[in-house]
């Protein structure tokens, strides 16, 4: 369960823009969980000592003590996600593949550059921090 707590709207938007750099930095994998329905960006395994926030009603990140980005997660991707944000819907199937018999799958971008992932990964960048700026739920903290 993500934790809810009173943060600055900038502070939770400086996070959010943190992101790019420290995925980079760090070479998080992108992992779409099937069976949960969840897709997840962040390290191939979680830093100890960090915490999910909810930023939006569609992701949550998970911080260290710092108030660093350690990952990102976004519940409910297909169902909700994808719904409210249609152009994920192609690049998805290009990424992780239509249904199979996966139920977790995990690309690394920095081994996939000039492809679909690397699409892929920039427009959820960009879309996180889009959501965040523009979010009611964030601009009330």
């Amino acid at each position: 369960m993500a934790r809810t707590m009173k943060i600055n709207k900038e502070k939770i938007i400086n996070v959010v823009k943190n992101i790019p750099a420290t995925a980079y930095k760090e070479g998080w994998v992108l992992t779409l969980d099937k069976d949960e329905g969840a897709l997840f960006y962040a390290p191939k395994i979680m830093p100890n000592k960090t915490e999910l926030f909810q930023i939006t009603d569609e992701y949550a990140i998970y911080l260290d003590s710092k108030f660093n980005p350690r990952g990102v997660m976004i519940e409910y991707y297909g169902v909700n996600f994808v719904k409210h944000h249609p152009e994920f819907e192609t690049v998805t199937e290009k990424v992780f593949g239509e249904e199979d018999n996966k139920k977790t799958e995990t690309v690394n971008p920095k081994n996939n550059k000039n492809s679909d992932v690397a699409i892929f990964k920039s427009l959820l960048e960009k879309t996180l921090i889009f959501d965040a700026i523009h979010d009611p739920l964030v601009a009330a903290k």
